[in-house]
């Protein structure tokens, strides 16, 4: 036992890992990539051996055993063998085995890195600016200087964070959309322009890009922009992380899309991550079933009377193409509303007007102290940014508050 998992230096770690099945992506002169399901693992060498680290923590270094035990916690062993058994036993049949050891192999490619590598930093290059586009003038834009980069293709590259503020991965603006690039981790990051000395607002896009065009359209200052990788419980958690550091009370929301429907599900999405309201959302083929606590019944009251005046126009609008109620075709696009306790309970169908109608009131009842959401009178900011660029001052024209979506 004095031997315990002591002997990774003389593990081959690409050899191991092409062992266990990884698939080797990518080889460059100083780290690889491989990949096994939806992970990806980056393999450099150091002074001291071979080390590897997943996307989402590039600050975080392991070595062969670390691997071998994520292996064995997902095989199958004997009734009575616990982790520690499949681990001593896996690792003593790597060692005898010739070919995953490095003293095997002559030759060894790979560049020596110091320990705290980081590949996604050798994806940056300066950002070509073109004049007269959204990119224009950026290193000059304080709350933007630094916070975007040019890729090997030549598109603009925004750096996404994780909760250790370490960049693991990018966002890139391809023209029609802004995608992740390559490996990034994009379900474990967010993006977010520089930080300035006072903050006086927390505004939340579903990419930079939107960011930036707000940004350009409005000039704020001491203001943090922000944008998440993926709306998940990982994101959501570095981006509430970042608002109890800065002590800002108000998130200003602000998701987008091709069509505005878009950016209402993204709201949904994010109002049932948040971690006061305890918003429940089931997506299902056909509708949405949403839970919430009804909290005061003043609250509950005026949410209710929209659902139902939204029904009744629904109602209405039906009567002008029939004369006879069809009410199975008529539940189907209206919004069920109903009490469990002190929970409400809403059947939402997947339709613009509804899921508009749900968000607003929603936000207004029971969200207007905490959140703000803006909305563009376009489809998204990028698309306002363009159509008022023959406008002349049109963003300062139009107030901020104008595009709240509750007023």
């Amino acid at each position: 036992m004095d031997n315990w998992l002591t002997k990774d230096h003389l593990i081959h770690l690409p050899k191991l890992f092409e062992y266990l099945g990884f698939g080797l992506l990518r080889s460059e002169d100083t780290y690889l990539l491989f990949k096994k399901y939806d992970e990806h693992y980056i393999v450099i060498k150091t002074e001291k051996g071979y080390f590897y680290y997943t996307v989402q923590r590039p600050q975080e270094k392991f070595s062969a055993s670390e691997l071998i035990t994520v292996h064995v916690s997902k095989m199958e062993g004997s009734g009575e063998d616990f982790i520690w058994d499949k681990v001593y036993n896996y690792y003593n049949k790597v060692l005898e085995t010739k070919s995953l050891l490095r003293a095997n192999y002559s030759e060894e490619t790979l560049k020596v890195v110091q320990k705290d590598f980081n590949h996604f930093l050798s994806y940056q290059s300066p950002l070509e600016e073109t004049s007269g586009n959204l990119y224009f003038d950026l290193e000059n834009d304080i709350p933007f200087s630094g916070r975007v980069f040019l890729s090997d293709e030549g598109a603009p590259l925004f750096p996404l964070f994780n909760l250790q503020n370490e960049i693991c991965g990018y966002f890139q603006d391809i023209s029609k959309e802004v995608v992740p690039y390559r490996e990034s981790a994009i379900g474990h990051s967010l993006w977010y322009s520089n930080i300035p000395k006072k903050i006086e607002g927390l505004f939340l896009f579903n990419n930079p890009k939107e960011a930036l065009a707000f940004h350009k359209k409005f000039q704020l200052e001491n203001v943090v922009y922000m944008a998440l990788g993926a709306i998940n419980s990982q994101t959501t958690d570095i981006l509430f992380q970042i608002q109890r550091l800065t002590k800002v009370d108000k998130l200003f929301l602000s998701f987008t899309g091709n069509k505005k429907i878009e950016g209402y599900l993204h709201d949904l999405h994010f109002i049932s991550y948040t971690s006061d309201s305890d918003f429940n959302l089931i997506l299902t083929d056909r509708d949405m079933l949403l839970r919430f606590p009804m909290e005061n019944e003043k609250s509950f009251s005026r949410f209710y009377d929209h659902t139902r005046r939204y029904n009744k126009e629904l109602t209405k609008s039906f009567l002008k193409f029939n004369k006879i109620i069809d009410q199975n075709r008529l539940n189907k696009y209206s919004i069920l509303v109903s009490k469990d306790n002190e929970d409400i309970k809403v059947r939402l169908p997947i339709e613009s007007n509804a899921i508009k109608l749900l968000v607003w009131s929603y936000y207004k009842n029971y969200l207007n102290k905490t959140i703000d959401i803006l909305k563009p009178k376009s489809d998204n900011w990028y698309t306002e940014w363009v159509n008022t660029q023959n406008q002349i001052n049109e963003g300062k024209e139009v107030p901020l508050k104008e595009y709240r979506i509750a007023l």
